[in-house]
């Protein structure tokens, strides 16, 4: 949200097999994900729940989240497309180098894989500070 707090997180059971959980990027490992019980309809409830007409869904990439969701929000900021690439589509630009770039911050630093709410709230962050900028030089 706009005060950088996490509204919702969670790891989903999956329908299949996984083949490769990523950890290096994910920060999912087998062990985490074991014991999950919450399935993919358990997520889309409860995101019916916390969306409304008015939530402002702002991410990075947002296109892959969306899909595996098999959801649909008509009111999204992608980072990504907020702040191009310079070489254009379909080029996009780490969200990493965007905070490094843009607010001089260093993030993704672990070892273990992304943060999802480290990533969540950059984005916020990197929302904020373009609306200051946008009304610094309206």
């Amino acid at each position: 949200n706009h005060k950088l707090q996490s509204v919702y997180e969670t790891l989903v059971k999956p329908h299949h097999k996984i083949l490769d959980y990523n950890t290096r990027w994910s920060g999912i490992t087998e062990n985490q994900l074991k014991p999950c019980n919450i399935t993919l309809e358990d997520v889309q409830k409860r995101l019916l729940k916390l969306f409304n007409d008015k939530t402002i869904l702002i991410g990075h990439s947002l296109e892959s989240d969306l899909k595996a969701l098999k959801i649909v929000h008509h009111t999204v900021i992608d980072t990504s497309l907020v702040f191009p690439h310079p070489k254009g589509r379909p080029y996009k630009r780490a969200l990493k180098t965007l905070m490094s770039e843009f607010l001089t911050k260093i993030i993704q630093e672990n070892t273990d894989g992304h943060d999802s709410i480290e990533d969540a709230s950059s984005c916020m962050e990197l929302m904020l500070w373009r609306v200051k900028q946008d009304l610094k030089s309206s």
